[in-house]
């Protein structure tokens, strides 16, 4: 079939263009895409700064509604509701026995390399360039074609912009305090990045019932958007020493800081702020493929935990299902991540609001 998608060809080249795909495979789900969230980690890739390559078609937060459904398909039918989960693990190697199917041993040749579970690909141009599945998801096109363990099916009374952003950024924000830092109640906390990730921290912190919740960044813009879903205080690091900051709203340090930005510095700041015997957790993948010098002293002479934390730590098929479920009860505030929703010719758009700190989450929508 026929499809509009955003294809990048070669480095900082994105262009919306009509591609073909081809039917889903035995244990494969064609899904029309209703929504598609804007990560940073879509713009990372689209700049060559992460791990898959172009030619590619972006995005990896998605929902919509299953089409058609392979031969060996036996969890959704056509005419089903789903989230798009971009870690599809094997759940038969050892580290997806072990608990960690967010680590996945298949990944790094499969999704991490923007193809597809079974290591290929059902994309072309219309000139005939292959073109790979961005996180074995590609969700900025109207269709996409995923695994059977890609498709989580959500209740119709959800909207697809909630279940496209459950999908990564809440689960990855969340995730990181609940799964990864195990952040306990009345423990005070920090979140680095108020962006979609680190706005999802913070709706974490309340969830967890963290107090004081501290948000930092540099846009006051974002520092609102912080406050409107639950951080107590707000620090703008172009404005003052962010470090000192965050000693003076606690004692001694926050007991859990969250970096979503994962810069060196903000690896830094994050481990340098956390008190004595406190939890820094990194999940921003700014600095992915730099070296980051850690300062020895606070990890020792202080007891201090530098945590990583790769999509919230998360069991997609138990965590994933469980946050629609919060969301359904009230718990989690996702429809105010959503601040723009741009139709997908508007995705340079949407990358410049998103840089520019004019959105908590912009998300590409498409006709129903």
């Amino acid at each position: 079939m026929k499809m509009r998608a955003a294809v990048v060809r070669e480095i900082n080249q994105l262009t919306i263009e009509e591609v073909t795909l081809d039917p889903p495979k035995a244990h494969e789900v064609l899904v029309r895409i209703r929504a598609a969230g804007v990560c940073h980690s879509d713009l990372h890739t689209y700049r060559g700064e992460l791990r898959a390559m172009p030619p590619l078609v972006l995005g990896h937060e998605g929902a919509g509604v299953v089409e058609a459904v392979g031969s060996a398909v036996s969890k959704v039918k056509p005419g089903d509701h789903i989230l798009v989960n971009w870690v599809p693990s094997c759940n038969q190697c050892p580290t997806c026995l072990r608990g960690q199917p967010n680590l996945c041993e298949r990944l790094p040749s499969t999704s991490l390399a923007a193809l597809l579970p079974d290591g290929t690909t059902r994309l072309k141009t219309l000139d005939g360039v292959t073109l790979k599945h961005y996180l074995s998801a590609a969700t900025m096109a109207e269709y996409a074609v995923i695994d059977e363990a890609s498709a989580i099916p959500i209740p119709a009374d959800v909207p697809f912009e909630v279940g496209a952003l459950i999908g990564c950024a809440v689960v990855t924000g969340a995730g990181a305090v609940i799964n990864t830092a195990g952040a306990q109640p009345g423990s005070s906390a920090a979140v680095i990045g108020c962006g979609g990730v680190g706005l999802s921290a913070i709706i974490g912190c309340v969830l967890a019932g963290c107090n004081p919740i501290i948000a930092v960044d540099v846009f006051d813009s974002k520092l609102d958007f912080a406050r409107k879903l639950g951080a107590t205080h707000t620090v703008n690091a172009r404005e003052v020493d962010a470090i000192e900051a965050m000693r003076q709203l606690t004692r001694l340090g926050p007991d859990y800081v969250f970096d979503s930005v994962g810069a060196a510095a903000t690896i830094s700041q994050a481990l340098k702020a956390v008190r004595p015997g406190g939890a820094a957790t990194v999940m921003g993948m700014h600095s992915l493929k730099t070296d980051v010098p850690i300062p020895a002293g606070p990890l020792i002479a202080q007891n201090k935990r530098l945590l990583g934390s790769f999509f919230g730590s998360a069991k997609p098929h138990f965590d994933l299902p469980r946050l629609i479920d919060l969301y359904r009860a009230g718990r989690l505030p996702v429809d105010d991540l959503v601040t723009k929703r741009y139709p997908l010719d508007e995705i340079h758009q949407a990358f410049h609001d998103m840089e520019a700190g004019h959105v908590a989450r912009g998300v590409i929508v498409f006709p129903g």
